[in-house]
């Protein structure tokens, strides 16, 4: 059986949030231990998956890409109970993170709170900012960025990583190559925060052809990439595989349809405290279309 299918870019992660909490080693924490999630449009449907409701907290993205530039969501600029020169530069005093345990969100604790307390029996999810077509990933970064104390923990923990990665993040070129050229701090010129690329070296990728495998058993081939009136960044997809395979699938994908993210709340550039935006936006007319 064959089928063609379209998905946004939230949608795509709907479905793969669906996957990832199908995973054995994601039941296995459920039942039993901790699943971390970093905020971000990646995680925030797997809280759905796992806990039946959607995150209820102040913050649901830390950084973002939006059309003037990278930028801060404003929860974690304002909502955060730090002002902009306290903000921890510790990534273990770090607090924005989702923490399931027992099938419910936990009360928060800071990076190194959390490690300390899981297990390899664990699982931390963690969206990315940049896939290659060998599927290796990267994480944007600015300030100091928590990727490297995160890995480091996993060393030492030895918990799961688990990467939700949709085709739209796919890059030309290979992740370190990319990185190499993403030079933070370094730039002469950058539109909102400058940013650095982190190569991230182990964990598990879950795209969208990986969704379907595990979701149905059915083949997912991309065939098209983009769309307009609301499709930008959509991908199209065929579908295949024995009847049943599809069918199954294709249920995922009517769940999936008309998946929407929270609204993004961001500070006027004209007074946003974030003092690592060196390049602000203030003399430019489109920053504020």
């Amino acid at each position: 059986m064959l089928a063609q299918i379209v998905l946004t870019p939230a949608e795509s992660k709907k479905i793969i949030a669906k996957a990832i909490a199908r995973l054995d080693v994601v039941k296995q924490a459920v039942d039993k231990g901790i699943v971390a999630l970093h905020p971000s449009s990646s995680t925030y449907f797997i809280v759905e998956e796992i806990t039946g409701t959607i995150p209820k907290t102040n913050y649901w993205v830390c950084g973002v890409v939006t059309p003037k530039g990278m930028c801060v969501e404003m929860a974690m600029v304002l909502g955060t109970g730090y002002t902009p020169n306290e903000i921890p530069m510790d990534p273990g005093d770090l607090r924005a993170t989702w923490i399931i345990e027992n099938e419910k969100l936990s009360p928060e604790d800071s990076l190194s709170g959390l490690f300390d307390r899981m297990t390899s029996s664990d699982v931390y999810i963690k969206g990315i900012n940049a896939l290659d077509i060998q599927g290796n990933v990267g994480v944007l970064f600015g300030m100091k960025g928590s990727m490297g104390y995160i890995q480091s923990s996993r060393k030492k923990k030895g918990f799961t990583i688990i990467y939700p990665a949709g085709l739209e993040k796919l890059l030309p070129i290979p992740i370190r190559e990319a990185a190499r050229e993403a030079k933070g701090t370094g730039y002469d010129y950058a539109m909102g925060m400058p940013v650095g690329l982190f190569p991230c070296p182990a964990g598990t990728t879950v795209n969208e052809i990986r969704a379907f495998e595990i979701l149905s058993g059915a083949e997912a081939i991309p065939i098209a990439s983009g769309g307009l009136g609301g499709a930008e960044g959509a991908l199209t997809f065929v579908l295949k595989g024995r009847d049943e395979q599809v069918m199954k699938a294709l249920d995922f994908v009517e769940q999936s349809k008309g998946a929407k993210l929270p609204p993004l709340r961001l500070c006027n550039c004209q007074t946003c405290p974030v003092p690592d935006c060196r390049f602000p936006m203030t003399d430019k007319p489109w920053a504020f279309q």
